[in-house]
């Protein structure tokens, strides 16, 4: 059985929830990623993606130097555990309409899985 854990991205990246869209994109493209997640008080609050940015943010007219990550991301964080068969992910991102899934090992975040990663 194909479990979360062997195709899931490992270690997330992150950006604190006051950093603007602007700094947000260009993390995501220096590390070619797809998502961050967004910390605030010392915990992951949220998700932003590349599709957020472009639909929260440029297609709306909003200034990406001055709109805060936190007012775009999405909340709360959707996880699954590392051991469930991919196959559950799968179904549970379909149902939910979600492109990146928060893997979780012993209730601490472990890493993301994508729809693109489960195409292996």
């Amino acid at each position: 059985m194909d479990k979360i854990l062997d195709f899931m991205a490992s270690p997330v990246v992150s950006i604190d929830g006051q950093s603007t869209v602007e700094e947000g994109a260009k993390l995501l493209c220096e590390k070619n990623i797809g998502s961050l997640l967004v910390v605030e008080n010392e915990d992951y609050a949220g998700i932003v993606t590349k599709t957020d940015i472009i639909e929260r943010v440029i297609a709306k007219g909003l200034d990406p130097k001055t709109t805060k990550i936190n007012s775009v991301m999405s909340k709360p964080l959707l996880s699954m555990d590392h051991y469930l068969p991919r196959s559950e992910a799968n179904e549970f991102m379909l149902r939910k309409k979600i492109k990146h899934l928060v893997v979780t090992k012993f209730g601490k975040v472990a890493g993301i899985l994508t729809l693109k990663d489960m195409v292996c």
